[in-house]
């Protein structure tokens, strides 16, 4: 219902975007008021290699003109995606060469809260419960498989005017912006941040949508 005939075009500098099959939605905007990109690869996705892209815009409009932009490949051979991406950004940025790994420790920042959250748990389904709560502790290595191999598969790059980070277990994502772009820089720390020599990078960029994940790198060697 939502992207039956969807058309993308490209005409003049500027991207243009149709779709819908009850509610026909038109939108367009200039290819400089592309200001961040995301690049998601669900479990379905992955299955049958698809990409979904999407970009935020810093354009003054009905809402509804917004939203018909933000989805520039709903459904897209990788192939297709990183063309599109290649073709939006000014510089040839993308697909990123080098990813640069998060914080050594990384995994157990990840595995460390879900596995308190766990045993905190069990201990009140035992109260209740008796043995059969501990049960519940199978999910512990599941949870350390996903710290793992989240913190494997995620990494960042800051290179050819491009802030980009990729994350994920299952699903995949990449968020990134043209450095040029970004509007604030914010450093966080929490304790455990600070015990471990870690801290966050959080980025602001103009028209950021609260429907996507915002540009951060968390986990980073201080």
């Amino acid at each position: 219902l939502q992207y039956s005939g969807f058309t993308l075009r490209d005409e003049d500098g500027r991207l243009s975007v149709e779709r819908g099959l009850l509610t026909r939605m038109r939108g367009s905007v200039p290819r400089g008021r592309i200001q961040a990109f995301s690049l998601r690869e669900g479990v379905l996705h992955r299955l049958f290699g698809r990409r979904n892209l999407r970009v935020d815009t810093a354009v003054m409009g009905a809402l509804n003109e917004k939203a018909a932009v933000r989805d520039v490949a709903p459904i897209a051979t990788p192939e297709v995606t990183d063309a599109l991406i290649d073709r939006l950004l000014p510089e040839a940025a993308w697909p990123v060469a080098e990813w640069l790994p998060l914080h050594p420790r990384a995994w157990r920042r990840k595995f460390a809260l879900p596995a308190m959250l766990t045993l905190a748990a069990t201990a009140i389904l035992m109260f209740f419960r008796g043995p059969w709560g501990l049960l519940l502790l199978l999910a512990l290595p599941l949870l350390y498989w996903r710290a793992r191999l989240w913190a494997r598969r995620s990494g960042y790059s800051v290179a050819n005017g491009l802030v980009a980070f990729r994350g994920g277990w299952l699903d995949r994502h990449w968020r990134f912006a043209e450095s040029r772009k970004l509007q604030a820089l914010e450093l966080l720390q929490s304790p455990c941040d600070r015990r471990h020599g870690m801290a966050t990078l959080r980025f602001d960029t103009a028209g950021a949508s609260p429907m996507e994940p915002g540009l951060k790198i968390p986990y980073l060697p201080e």
